[in-house]
Parts: C-alpha cells; structure tokens; sequence
C-alpha cells in the first residue's frame, strides 16, 4: 500500500509542474519567461537534494569510466535538450495541452524501446503512436485556445527524446539504480544547460522576485526532487503494469490543476485530441491478457 501511494503522489507533484511553470510567466513573475534558466536551476537544484540519497543508495559503488560517460550522455540527451524544449515549449502552450501532449511519453518509450532492449515492434505499437500524433495534429491544426504549433512541435521533439532517455536509463538502471542515474544525470544536464542560459537569455536572476524564486524552489525540491523520489519509490514496491497504468492519471490531474490555478477551460479541440493521445495511451500499455 505504501508504494502505490507513494507512486500516486509522485504522479500528483508531476502534474503540478506544467502549472508552477505557467505561473512564473504570470503577472509578478518573469522566471517563465527564461526557460533555459528555469530548466538549469530546476535540475541543478534537483541534482545536488538527491545526490544525497543516491549516494547511499550506492553504497560506496562507484561508476567506471565508460557508464561515467554513458551517464554524463544520459544528463545531455535527457536533460540538457529535453528540459531546455520542454521549457521552452510551455511558453507557447497552456499548461493543460503541454502536460497532456508530454503524457505521450510512454508511447514513445514502447516503440523505442526494441532498439535497445529485447522487444519488438509491433503493428499495435505504430497503431498506439499514429493516434497520439493524430491528437497532437488536431491540437495543431485547429488551434485550441492559446495553443501554438511552434509549442507542440517543441514538446513533440522533447518527449521523443525523453523517450530515447527513458529506454537508455533502462539499459543502465540495473547495474547501478533509478535514483543514482536520475540524480547525477540531472546534476549533469543541469550544468550543461548553463552555457545555453547565458547565450540565449543573458543573466537574469538578478530581476527575480520572491515569487520567481519560491516559484523555482518549489518546481525543483517538490514537483521534482520529492516527485521523483516518490515515483521511483512506488514504482519499486508495486506491479509494472500498476506503473504504466499511473501515466493516465498526469492530464486529468494537471487538467484539473489548470483549471483551479489558472482558469484554463476545456475546449473541444483539446477534449478531441485528448480523447486520440489517450485512446493512444490505452493501445499501447494496456496489456491484453494472453
């Protein structure tokens, strides 16, 4: 039971964050509006809290020289370009459509995930990707209120490589654990995001207020650092199908957080094309009983 509610409040803290991001772009706040600075500091601050349990967590293993690398890869590829796009592409979306679109993710961890790991493709699998992209189309092509193509092809490019992460991270969590690789591949990403923060958004920090920086604090110590560890936690104490099963929860919840938060409003096109991204959802981890 501990597990499953860990995992259902990691699940909760995550569809929170589209929604704090959106509010640093809100009037009082400017931290939204630098998302390489947003997606650094989140990760760097998220790195350095957990790097304290997952150096127990490892009890005194250290990483040889090639999974060293193959870390530092995983922080680049999953961090560094994943959370530069997907805080840039928050700034053209509304938080419901971003975290519904992100939601995609686990499709695309499914038909990835034979390039990597003893699985294959399957008819199923292209089926459960053709209908989240024909949901994001529908987003796209009758713009849905506030809703930018620019934004969902950031997010697209984003989830498509969080998924190439996800089953890179796979590969290597048996050898070391989840909250290792998440911490120090964080950390990494994190840094490598700064050059690009400077290049493109110069030093703003020094205009941040109270809000931004209470703002950032909590996107990093608890829609991610707590998130992860709650998520990872659960995930590890219940059954995987019970796991994937938890993703369908993300759009319903950041939803409904929008709409209090916010007074972001369903409108047709994003319950249509909702409605193709989830049945895409259901096809692919919805195992069939055999």
């Amino acid at each position: 039971m501990r597990g499953l509610l860990a995992l259902l409040a990691g699940i909760v803290l995550f569809s929170t964050i589209e929604v704090a991001s959106k509010l640093m772009q809100a009037e009082g706040a400017v931290a939204g509006h630098y998302p390489f600075w947003l997606a650094a500091l989140r990760f760097i601050i998220t790195g350095l809290v957990l790097c304290i349990p997952a150096a127990h967590a490892l009890r005194g293993k250290a990483f040889d020289r090639r999974d060293a690398a193959a870390l530092a890869g995983l922080g680049l590829l999953g961090v560094t370009l994943m959370s530069s796009l997907y805080h840039l592409s928050i700034t053209f979306l509304p938080a419901n459509v971003a975290a519904l679109v992100f939601s995609c993710n686990p499709v695309f961890v499914v038909l990835f995930a034979p390039l990597v790991l003893p699985e294959k493709i399957t008819a199923r699998k292209l089926g459960a990707v053709a209908l989240c992209l024909i949901g994001i189309a529908v987003l796209a092509y009758e713009r849905a209120d506030g809703v930018s193509a620019l934004g969902l092809l950031l997010m697209l490019v984003a989830i498509i490589i969080f998924a190439l992460y996800t089953v890179l991270f796979k590969k290597m969590t048996p050898r070391y654990g989840a909250l290792p690789i998440t911490a120090f591949a964080g950390l990494i990403g994190g840094l490598c995001i700064l050059p690009l923060a400077f290049g493109f958004e110069g030093f703003p920090l020094a205009t941040y207020g109270q809000a931004d920086w209470l703002g950032i604090a909590y996107l990093a110590l608890v829609g991610t650092a707590l998130g992860y560890f709650l998520f990872i936690y659960g995930i590890g104490h219940v059954e995987a199908g019970i796991g994937s099963m938890a993703f369908f929860l993300k759009p319903f919840l950041a939803a409904l957080f929008a709409m209090i938060v916010l007074g972001e409003t369903l409108t047709v096109p994003l319950l249509i094309g909702g409605a193709f991204i989830l049945i895409g959802m259901v096809v692919a981890l919805v195992r069939r009983p055999k």
